[in-house]
């Protein structure tokens, strides 16, 4: 049986990995899903290992590991998969008939305009991807033109955005439904490729419903052809306004559309639309527009973020308001049944929640609960993932020089992407002839075979033919130089401000020590120590395990810096008992700091039960130590 199932995967990859047993909580944590999620998983996961050697056991109290009965059955398993997975890479990525690879860039191009985080496609990964040079790409690319041509477009190169096709809006919508959907293009829609990458399954059935629905009330009769071309049409406008394009029509022709009932019709739609999947507010005077500008301003002042130009998420600020505040008003507390699991896999958007619901508890005099402030961070947790801000650390991007010709290039590439493929991207092989200053400015690293003497950078490291065990612990440590410039444990979590064996009746008294700590050596002002004990009322910031993690809402000093405290005696914090207390201080201008720091404390403390080590212990370097490890 194959796992179809990405995340079963990962998991298989996770435990393979790691020896030890894994929490429930820790794979949730590094799959980014609900634990709930992830007991889901593990039964689709033992049915696919049912005939292969191997299964998921749970054991309580300790977590899940790999049994592996029968070794060669596993391996062959193993051997199995990594072959789907070339042959599967191989059809679907690299045609080599010259037209199919005009057709595959077209697609490619087309399906990028799509995505709702615009990326970036270069030339020359072009060229890595299709395996061609420089001379036939470029040919290539003048036979794209005249495919275009028809529709008014052109491709356009540049440093600054890449590869990519403009022209008039309605033309490139145009081209995207004729050349992808109706199979004229190399991902055909029978191929799925469209609803696979693009759309979620629930989005698409979605506007399948609004489209049935509007077109029996207003009666117009459709062919299935036209329906479904309605249906693409009304897809590619929804990802085209989240990119924020739009069609300009002409007066007179909008005159004329004015007519005609289906012109109605499709203003219904859209209304339904809007409702339905939050999109593009057509209006700038939209319903509580000064409180959410407000609360906008609020986050940048407070965490350097600038999400002002989210349209998406403004309107759904303003219709989740629309109905918040309605349930605020008369004190609704409204179940969110994923709150912890946004508190603690979310926590840069759960505290913009907080700020917006600071502002509106100061413009309307409600209660923001708890519930609700969980509610508000799924829209600031999108935002967050449009910018790419929530995204786990970027991986180096590199370029692997070799004289021995391509074959033993892709080896190497082979040999780093498995043993570095969560933290090195290989964007080329390349010749020592091939190598430039202009690329080597591109990327990160440059590992190389041969000698590049008239080159001079930092980023160039020399690496045998026959990449060995040396070499692997020679990348890997330049990568934890990386990690350590980055984050600097000891600098964060002071010595002087760890504090163990003492004894304090409740929170409060906890929260005041420990600032007072904090401003005693000027770590915090008075406006930070109060905005600690302010946050702590907006919502409770124990996590379960015994921990909790307080921490600042404003801090305009420029270091950032973690107080631990471990209590001789747990106390009651608000729902539940902690006795590890980490009160944590980001300033604004590193709080792009703020999920890392979390994420790692969480990861090690309740994933990896630390909580318990640090309780009996109390010992500081095995803390630090274990934050570093885990990096």
């Amino acid at each position: 049986m194959e796992i179809s199932n990405k995340r079963c995967i990962q998991i298989l990859k996770l435990l393979l990995k790691n020896k030890e047993c894994m929490t429930g909580d820790n794979l949730a944590v590094a799959i980014g899903v609900s634990s709930r999620t992830i007991r889901n998983d593990m039964k689709d996961l033992n049915r696919a290992l049912e005939d292969h050697g191997a299964s998921v056991v749970s054991e309580i109290g300790q977590g899940y590991y790999l049994k592996i009965e029968d070794q060669e059955k596993f391996l062959a398993f193993q051997n199995e998969m990594e072959e789907q997975k070339r042959e599967k890479d191989f059809k679907n990525i690299i045609p080599s008939e010259p037209e199919d690879r005009v057709k595959y860039i077209i697609s490619k191009l087309l399906l990028s305009t799509l995505n709702g985080r615009k990326e970036k496609i270069e030339f020359f990964d072009l060229e890595e991807e299709l395996f061609i040079s420089t001379s036939t790409l470029k040919k290539d690319f003048r036979n794209i033109d005249k495919v275009l041509k028809p529709y008014d477009l052109k491709t356009s190169i540049t440093k600054k955005d890449g590869v990519k096709i403009v022209g008039d809006e309605a033309k490139i919508r145009y081209c995207i439904s004729e050349y992808i959907f109706n199979s004229k293009g190399y991902f055909g829609i029978e191929e799925n490729q469209f609803y696979q990458s693009i759309f979620k399954e629930q989005e698409i059935e979605k506007l399948r419903e609004i489209l049935l629905d509007v077109i029996s009330v207003y009666n117009l009769r459709l062919t299935d052809l036209a329906f479904k071309n309605v249906l693409i049409h009304s897809l590619i406008m929804l990802k085209r306004f989240a990119r924020q394009k739009s069609v300009t029509y002409e007066e007179n022709d909008i005159k004329t559309f004015e007519k005609k009932v289906e012109f109605e019709c499709a203003q219904e739609i859209i209304k339904r639309i809007q409702k339905e999947f939050e999109v593009d507010l057509a209006k700038e005077d939209y319903e509580y527009k000064n409180e959410i500008e407000k609360i906008l301003i609020k986050i940048k002042e407070e965490t350097n973020i600038d999400l002002s130009d989210d349209k998406q998420l403004i309107n759904g600020l303003a219709m989740h308001l629309s109905a918040a505040l309605q349930r605020m008003r008369f004190d609704m507390n409204i179940r969110n049944e994923f709150l912890d699991s946004i508190k603690n896999m979310y926590p840069l958007a759960f505290e913009l929640a907080v700020i917006a619901g600071e502002i509106i508890e100061e413009n309307f005099q409600f209660r923001t609960q708890e519930n609700e402030i969980g509610f508000l961070a799924m829209h600031f947790g999108a935002a967050l993932e449009r910018k790419g801000l929530n995204e786990k650390k970027p991986r180096k991007k590199a370029i692997i020089v070799c004289y021995a010709g391509v074959a033993t290039a892709m080896l190497i590439k082979e040999k780093i992407e498995q043993n570095f493929g969560h933290k090195i991207e290989v964007i080329k092989t390349c010749s020592q002839q091939e190598v430039s200053q202009e690329l080597i400015d591109q990327v990160d690293i440059v590992l190389t075979t041969a000698e590049l003497s008239e080159l001079r950078s930092d980023k160039i490291k020399k690496i045998n033919l026959f990449l060995d065990e040396t070499d692997i612990q020679f990348i890997g440590n330049i990568l934890k130089e990386d990690q350590k410039d980055e984050i600097d444990y000891r600098k964060i979590f002071r010595k002087e401000l760890f504090f163990y064996d003492v004894e304090f009746k409740n929170k409060e008294e906890i929260l005041e020590h420990m600032t007072r700590e904090m401003q005693i050596r000027g770590l915090i002002s008075k406006e930070g120590s109060k905005s600690v004990f302010k946050r702590e009322e907006m919502s409770t910031t124990e996590l379960g395990n015994m921990v909790a993690i307080p921490h600042a809402m404003s801090n305009d000093s420029e270091e950032a810096v973690v107080s631990v405290m471990i209590l001789k005696k747990p106390i009651l914090w608000e729902n539940e008992k902690v006795q590890v207390v980490l009160l944590l201080n980001v300033p604004k201008s590193q709080y792009n700091m703020w999920e890392v720091v979390f994420k790692r404390l969480y990861q090690y403390l309740i994933g990896d039960q630390g909580v318990t080590k640090l309780i009996k212990d109390k010992d500081y370097d095995d803390f630090i130590r274990h934050l570093e490890r885990n990096e």
